[in-house]
C-alpha cells in the first residue's frame, strides 16, 4: 500500500512547499522508508534528465554585435550636437536605454557557466555520488590516513577530523571538480544519512551561503583561503551542528 504523504514527498522534492510544509515533510520523510526511496528515485531522475538535456552558447559574433552598438552609441553621443525630442519609444530604447540594454546582453553573453548556482554544482556531485555508490575513494575512520591520501590529488590541505563522539563518523574521502578546481571531498557518516564536505581554493568569489535543493541541504562558508560546502539529505539543523564541529576545529 503507497504512502499517503507520496505527493507532499513529490512536492518536497519539486521545492513546492513553504517552511512550515518543508519541516513538516522533512520529519515524515526521516521515518518513512517509502518516501525515503521515493525521493532518491525522483532526486535521481532530475539529475540524469539535468545531465542529459542540452545546452546552448550564444555564438562569438552576438558578443561582437552588442559591443559594436556600445561603441557606435558612446560615438553618437560624442557627436551629437543637437538635442531633439524623441517619441517615447525611441527615448527608451536610445541613448542611455540603449547603451544599458547592450552592456546588460553583453554581460549575458560573456557570462561563463562555471558562475551558475554552486549549490547545484556540489548537490548534483553528492547525488551523483550517492547513485552511482562511488562517494569514498579512500575508505578509513583515521584522518591519519585520509589527509595524506589527497596530497597531489588536490593543490590543497583539507582539514580531516573525526566528530564520532558527537555523532558524525569520518567514512573516507574523494576527489571531485567544483568550480572549474579540483575540490577534496571528506565523507562523513551520520545514522543512516552521509554528509559530503567540499573543500576547495578559495578564488576571491562570493558564495550562496545556505540552500535546499531536491530535499539536499547545503552550507557553505570560507575560512582563510579555502571554501566549503557540506551537503547531506539529513535535517537542516543537524547539518549546521556538524558545520559548527567543522568550524570549530579550523579555529
Amino acid at each position: 500500500m503507497s504512502c499517503p504523504e507520496n505527493l507532499r514527498t513529490q512536492a518536497f522534492v519539486d521545492g513546492q512547499l513553504n517552511a512550515a510544509e518543508t519541516r513538516a515533510a522533512e520529519n515524515h520523510i526521516e521515518s518513512c522508508a517509502e518516501c525515503r526511496q521515493l525521493r532518491a528515485e525522483l532526486t535521481g531522475l532530475s539529475e540524469m534528465i539535468r545531465r542529459g538535456a542540452a545546452t546552448h552558447g550564444a555564438p562569438p559574433s552576438l558578443a561582437a554585435r552588442i559591443q559594436l552598438a556600445l561603441d557606435w552609441e558612446t560615438k553618437r553621443d560624442r557627436q551629437q550636437t543637437h538635442i531633439h525630442r524623441p517619441s517615447f519609444w525611441l527615448g527608451a530604447l536610445g541613448g542611455t536605454g540603449l547603451s544599458a540594454l547592450a552592456a546588460s546582453l553583453l554581460f549575458l553573453v560573456l557570462l561563463p557557466v562555471s558562475v551558475r548556482s554552486l549549490t547545484d554544482t556540489v548537490t548534483d556531485a553528492h547525488v551523483r555520488a550517492l547513485m552511482q555508490g562511488h562517494t569514498i575513494e579512500v575508505v578509513s575512520s583515521n584522518h591519519h590516513t585520509v589527509k595524506p591520501w589527497f596530497a597531489g590529488r588536490v593543490p590543497i590541505s583539507p582539514p580531516v577530523a573525526d566528530f564520532a563522539s558527537d555523532g558524525f563518523t569520518l567514512k573516507g574521502g574523494r576527489v571531485e571538480q567544483i568550480a572549474g578546481a579540483q575540490a577534496a571531498v571528506v565523507v562523513y557518516g551520520h545514522g543512516a544519512h552521509e554528509i559530503d564536505l567540499f573543500v576547495w581554493a578559495d578564488r576571491g568569489g562570493n558564495l550562496p551561503g545556505s540552500g535546499t535543493r531536491h530535499g539536499y541541504h547545503s552550507e557553505f562558508w570560507k575560512n582563510g583561503d579555502l571554501d566549503f560546502a557540506a551537503v547531506s539529505d539529513m535535517q537542516s539543523s543537524e547539518l549546521e551542528r556538524f558545520v559548527d564541529l567543522v568550524k570549530g576545529e579550523r579555529e
